[in-house]
């Protein structure tokens, strides 16, 4: 069956492009190069003059062109056409891959089989079409959910109570982004909200790109223990605390799976990423250090487009397996407004800002033992601002009330006990 043909002949006999749209169907899908040529045609003239053109208009365009008699109908070509799609993809990329072999290039096969297992996964979205009209039970039965809740959170908790009131947790699809200056504290507030999601009964993931997983659960460990960090780390623990530590470890054993890697070659991409929480399958997905990640699309590491795609990846990526991720990120000291986080002070690319469900900025304040943590944009929360109190030893990540540094001066003299 001559799928590229006949679906273009539907289109045509039918004048509808809606079906193959939805889906993303461009000339790129269509292997042979005068049905190419034939659909970038038939886009060019819907996106002039608004509709698909004649057959009369194709043939005068292109006469030696054969279209032919579709029986079947478009929404069963245009599935057919993405598995052809999908075999296109798959063969060009096995021969890719094994002549990569031959020429001694076995290094580049695992970059080449990302590069087509994203696009399969670009090109496998489905519409999510409603029409209210005739949902009005579905939508009360859901209205009559979320009154269950009490005033309780409608996602995963964070951890940090008022950003959690004003978020209402982390909900399954959204993108929430964690940024702030250098040693401002980014990864040990995404440890914490990893920590929080865990002890509230969900499977976290978290993918680390600036730590290794010994770090991380050493972190972990001090924090849930309760006990000095740096003595943790040089073991010179106190028999106290020694004891804190064993009974920490325990609860976290009693506690949901937690999975961390830091396995950077299979987690670089997106289509990597996609793969590791799909053999895990987590509650909630976190990534520190999401501005290490590699564009699968070409583009110069770190650069804005490439960040924007990646973005964009991710956003598509939790929408898809219904799974908040959270994810952390640069902000650029020279884009802050003195020491103050704003929308334009994420590095290299404003796709953070324009992706994300929630914004969320953490930063130094003059007090070395204070953090003040922002809602910098959210979807569906105004703007806020809340202090904590941050120290590791002894550990110490507690809410402040109110704004501590009104009409209060600043004790210097903190910063020889307090760490970030």
């Amino acid at each position: 069956m001559d799928v590229e043909r006949l679906l273009i002949s539907k289109v045509i006999e039918e004048s509808d492009l809606g079906p193959a749209a939805e889906i993303g169907i461009t000339k790129e899908w269509f292997a042979d190069p005068s049905s190419a040529q034939v659909w970038a045609m038939i886009t060019e003239h819907k996106a002039k003059y608004g509709n698909v053109p004649s057959i009369g208009a194709v043939r005068k365009d292109y006469p030696t062109y054969k279209l032919l008699a579709a029986e079947e109908g478009l929404p069963y070509l245009v599935d057919q056409m993405r598995t052809h799609r999908h075999l296109v993809l798959q063969e060009a990329a096995v021969t890719d891959a094994a002549n990569l072999i031959v020429r001694g290039q076995a290094d580049r096969v695992s970059e080449r089989l990302h590069q087509v297992l994203a696009e399969l996964a670009r090109s496998s979205a489905v519409s999510s079409d409603i029409d209210l009209s005739q949902t009005s039970e579905e939508r009360l039965a859901h209205y009559a959910e979320l009154a269950k809740l009490d005033g309780g959170l409608r996602g995963i908790p964070t951890g940090f109570p008022a950003i959690d009131r004003a978020l209402q947790g982390s909900e399954p699809g959204q993108l929430i982004t964690l940024v702030g200056p250098p040693k401002a504290g980014k990864s040990t507030s995404l440890l914490l909200m990893t920590k929080e999601a865990n002890d509230s009964g969900y499977e976290p993931l978290l993918v680390g790109f600036e730590m290794s997983n010994r770090e991380q659960y050493e972190r972990l460990d001090s924090i849930r223990a309760k006990i000095s960090h740096a003595r943790l780390r040089s073991g010179t623990l106190t028999p106290k605390e020694q004891r804190q530590l064993e009974r920490a470890i325990k609860v976290q054993a009693s506690l949901p799976s937690f999975h961390m890697t830091q396995d950077a070659s299979s987690v670089m991409t997106l289509t990597g990423l996609r793969a590791k929480i799909e053999k895990i399958d987590p509650d909630i997905v976190f990534v520190d250090g999401v501005y290490m990640m590699q564009d699968e699309e070409g583009e110069p590491s770190g650069s804005p487009q490439a960040l924007t795609n990646i973005t964009r990846g991710l956003k598509r990526m939790a929408q898809q397996i219904q799974k908040p991720i959270i994810i952390s990120t640069q902000a650029l000291e020279s884009k802050m407004n003195g020491k103050k986080l704003r929308t334009d002070s994420v590095g290299y690319s404003s796709s953070f800002f324009q992706d994300s469900d929630a914004l969320i900025g953490v930063e130094n304040t003059d007090d070395p033992a204070i953090k003040r943590m922002i809602i910098l944009g959210a979807r569906n929360a105004a703007t806020m601002e809340t202090f904590y109190r941050w120290c590791w030893d002894p550990v110490e990540f507690i809410e402040l009330e109110g704004n501590p540094f009104e009409g209060e001066g600043i004790d210097e003299d903190k910063a020889a006990t307090y760490g970030w």
